[in-house]
């Protein structure tokens, strides 16, 4: 139970919350971005941020969430073996209603997580207002394609990246026929 804060009332509390991090993580099965965990761990609406914010970083000072950044530098975090042991050994505090909605909330979305996970596009503005556009493709860890192009404005910059994210393999041989084209 959490007091009116939304603290943790007590430490079995706090190891529930962190052992079904562990548990999310076994079920996602590949490595995953921060913002990426914080967003399926509060799908369900059953936690709250700072609870999993704290339970995060104590799990990976523990050693049991390791962390690899991928060829693009981005941060990515998965269960280690000390975690896959402290999960099979404390996988009964998680009460069987809380495991089971995170079970049926990532099977009902893992193509979309995992099409999260390896294709993605975001834009970002420089101090001097000027737009740019990031796309990329990762398989496992590794950018296949990673480009980065600057565009004329935020709505060029929204256009690009619902593009990407809706059809990446059109888009990439779009860029390739053009700059193939000899004629």
């Amino acid at each position: 139970m959490k007091n009116k804060n939304g603290m943790f009332e007590n430490n079995t509390q706090k190891t529930a919350e962190s052992v079904l991090i562990l548990h999310v993580l076994s079920l996602i099965g590949e490595p995953v971005g921060n913002g990426d965990l914080i967003d399926i761990m509060m799908g369900p609406g059953l936690v709250n941020y700072f609870t999993v914010s704290t339970c995060f970083s104590e799990l990976l000072k523990s050693g049991d969430i390791g962390r690899n950044l991928d060829s693009m530098g981005k941060a990515m975090y998965y269960i280690t073996g000390s975690g896959q042991a402290t999960l099979s050994s404390l996988r009964y505090m998680i009460s069987g209603g809380l495991g089971a909605a995170y079970e049926s909330y990532i099977a009902a979305r893992r193509d979309e997580i995992m099409k999260r996970n390896r294709v993605d596009a975001v834009w970002t503005i420089d101090a001097k207002g000027n737009y740019f556009v990031h796309c990329y493709v990762k398989e496992g860890m590794t950018a296949i394609i990673d480009i980065t192009v600057p565009v004329a404005d935020k709505s060029d910059a929204e256009y690009i990246v619902a593009g990407w994210k809706e059809s990446p393999s059109e888009k990439y041989i779009g860029i390739l026929r053009s700059l193939l084209d000899r004629g």
